[in-house]
Formats: structure tokens, C-alpha cells, sequence
């Protein structure tokens, strides 16, 4: 199925959760996540902070938007690199309720990465200078479980084509819940175009 197709898809599927007819009983979907980004690859390591925002337009849409700030000391084909990563993220998502304790949810955001920084090719005695900026998008699709009283497990299936890179990834996101506001949260999604793993660790803060 080429990217199109894949797109439409995403699409459709917004549009069926975001006219459901029942609302979500048991989840928030307005939240800020704020902590720890990284990326493990075959070709690329990077580490930083990230933050996501979702807010709960209506019964059933959200609005996301997200930032990471990453740093990258490994590339495939550099000996030596020091690059500075800007990912900016922003689309929505809709979700339907199964039970008080099942939600299915779907989301597609645009992504943008801007990276600067310097980075030596194999055999030269200075580093080049980089600069580049990569476009794209994600579309997830997941189930959203509330496994206990205190603990939300939502494994995932996500789609991304940024730059020249796409495939499907497979995730697990767990939440555990402090108090009435705030939660530990932790994410690992990989993708086997790359043998690329996006992990976060962080907080989340229902709002």
C-alpha cells in the first residue's frame, strides 16, 4: 500500500471515532507530558526533552501538539557528530469508548524536524557544518486500557514517513497514576525500517 493510501486510511478512521456516538467515561484527553526523548537506530542515537499537549476539544476530537529538543552524537557515515535536533509536532485525533475501561484511539500529526550542528565525514581532519530540515507525518492507531485502579497500558501500532524515511512501528505506552493529577509515564514504539526505538520517561499532567 503506498503512502496515500495509508494516509486516507489514518483519515478515515478520524472520522468515524470523531462522530461516534458515545463519549470517553473513563480517560482525560486534555494532559501536558513533559520528560526524557530518545532514539535508538542502527543509524542514528539522539537524547533529549520532549513535551506533548493534548487538548480535549469535544467528546471525541483532541488537538496535539508537541517539542523536543534532542542531541545527537551518532550518524550513520560521520565519524564524529554534534547536532542539534528541533521536532516539532502538531495534528489531532479522535477516540471512541468500548467500556469504562477500553478506549480506541486514532491520531495523525505533522512533523517537522530542523537540525544544526557540525559532524567530521571519515578521513577529514574538520567537521562540516549541517543543516537540514525534514517533513513528514505520524499516524497511530491504539488501545487505550485500563489495566488497574492506578495503571493504563496502551499498546499501539504507528506509521510515520518523515524525509526519506517510513515504516510501521509496534508500541507499548504504560501510565501509572500518582494522584488525581499527575502520573509517571513511559513509552517505548519500534520501528523495524531502521531498528529504530523512540522511548519516552517522563510525567503527565491532567489538566
Amino acid at each position: 500500500m503506498n503512502n496515500k493510501g495509508l494516509l486516507a486510511i489514518a483519515a478515515a478512521c478520524l472520522a468515524m471515532l470523531s462522530q461516534a456516538a458515545l463519549a470517553a467515561k473513563g480517560f482525560s484527553y486534555t494532559y501536558l507530558d513533559g520528560g526524557y526523548q530518545g532514539l535508538r537506530a542502527d543509524s542514528a542515537d539522539a537524547d533529549g526533552l520532549g513535551a506533548k499537549l493534548s487538548y480535549g476539544a469535544t467528546d471525541h476530537f483532541m488537538v496535539l501538539a508537541g517539542y523536543a529538543h534532542l542531541w545527537q552524537d551518532k550518524a550513520e557515515g560521520f565519524s564524529s557528530v554534534d547536532v542539534q535536533v528541533d521536532q516539532f509536532t502538531i495534528g489531532g485525533g479522535g477516540h471512541y469508548s468500548i467500556t469504562d475501561r477500553i478506549d480506541l484511539v486514532g491520531s495523525i500529526v505533522y512533523v517537522n524536524e530542523q537540525s544544526t550542528g557540525k559532524a567530521k565525514f571519515p578521513g577529514e581532519s574538520s567537521k562540516s557544518r549541517i543543516k537540514g530540515t525534514r517533513e513528514g507525518y505520524r499516524a497511530e492507531f491504539s488501545g487505550r486500557i485500563q489495566a488497574m485502579d492506578k495503571l493504563e497500558l496502551t499498546p499501539l501500532v504507528a506509521y510515520r514517513d518523515v524525509g526519506d524515511e517510513s515504516g510501521t512501528g509496534f508500541g507499548l505506552d504504560a501510565i501509572y497514576k500518582l494522584n488525581r493529577d499527575w502520573s509517571l509515564r513511559g513509552n517505548a514504539t519500534y520501528f523495524n525500517d531502521d531498528s529504530a526505538t523512540n522511548l519516552f520517561f517522563g510525567v503527565r499532567f491532567d489538566m
